[in-house]
C-alpha cells in the first residue's frame, strides 16, 4: 500500500523543526541509545524505515523534555512482512538524565518503557517492559562512545532478558559523521550496523543511513538490513 502522506507530513515536520538551535546527540536507527536527552522545554521527532529482505519497518518516534530532565516518547510503527498482514507496534517510555554529559565527560541516563502489540494470534502479541541504562563518553570533539546496559520482560512469552549495546560516533568532517555498533539479547543473535550520519542544517536536521547484519555463524545475506532515518529538533516551546 502506498503511503502518498509521508512527503507532505516531512515537509511539514521540516520546517517547524528547523526554527531555532538543538543540541546534537545520539539518535535513530542506532539501536545503542546516548546518555542526553532533548533540551529542556523541546522536542524532537525521530523517524525511521528499516528494509530486509523480507520485511520493512517505519518508525515514528516523537519525544519532548518538560520537566525534570526528564524526555517523554510516544512511538508507533507500520511493519509490514513476507506472507503476513501487515502489524502495528506502540512504544512508550521515560528517559531521565541523571548526569550531565560535558566534553572530555561522561553522562549517565536511565530509561523505562513499554512495547505493545496485538497480534492476529495470541503467541503473535507482544507486551514488553525494558530498562536501559545509557553511559556516554565525550573522547574528543564530536566523538563518542554509548554503552548501553539494560532488561526486558517478555511477558506475553513469558521470560526476561539482559539487553546490551556498544556504539561509537566518529566524525569525519563537521557534516558527516561515522558511526558503528553492536548490540543484542541474551537468547538471540548479536547484531552490527554501520553507517553515515549527516548534518543537513546543523544542530537541526539529521539524516541516518545504516547497514546491518548478525554476527558469527548465523549471519546470512537475507538477513542483512538498511536503515534511513530522519531526526528533527525543535526550539525552546516556552
Amino acid at each position: 500500500m502506498k503511503n502518498s502522506w509521508l512527503p507532505s507530513i516531512f515537509s511539514g515536520l521540516f520546517i517547524y523543526f528547523t526554527a531555532a538551535l538543538g543540541q546534537a546527540h545520539a539518535a535513530r536507527p542506532l539501536n545503542t541509545d546516548d546518555a542526553n536527552v532533548v533540551d529542556p522545554k523541546s522536542c524532537q521527532v525521530e523517524s525511521w524505515v528499516k528494509k530486509s529482505n523480507s520485511s520493512i519497518e517505519r518508525w515514528a518516534v516523537p519525544g519532548c523534555n518538560f520537566f525534570g530532565d526528564t524526555e517523554i516518547s510516544l512511538g508507533a510503527n507500520f511493519q509490514s512482512d513476507s506472507n503476513l498482514p501487515a502489524s502495528q507496534y506502540h512504544l512508550i517510555q521515560a528517559k531521565k538524565r541523571w548526569r550531565v554529559l560535558e566534553p572530555g565527560d561522561w553522562g549517565l541516563s536511565s530509561t523505562l518503557g513499554r512495547l505493545q502489540h496485538a497480534g492476529h494470534l495470541a503467541s503473535e502479541t507482544v507486551n514488553d517492559i525494558y530498562l536501559n541504562v545509557p553511559v556516554t563518553w565525550s573522547i574528543g570533539h564530536d566523538r563518542f562512545v554509548h554503552l548501553n546496559a539494560g532488561w526486558i520482560k517478555h511477558q506475553s512469552q513469558g521470560y526476561s532478558a539482559q539487553t546490551w549495546g556498544l556504539a561509537l560516533e566518529q566524525p569525519i568532517n563537521r557534516h558527516v559523521i561515522g558511526i558503528l555498533e553492536t548490540y543484542g539479547e541474551a537468547k538471540q543473535s548479536t547484531k552490527y550496523q554501520l553507517g553515515l550520519r549527516f548534518w543537513v542544517v546543523p544542530q537541526r536536521v539529521q539524516l541516518d543511513t545504516t547497514l546491518g547484519n548478525v554476527w558469527g555463524p548465523s549471519s546470512n545475506p537475507t538477513q542483512r538490513w538498511l536503515s534511513i532515518g530522519l531526526r528533527l529538533l525543535s526550539p525552546p516551546l516556552y
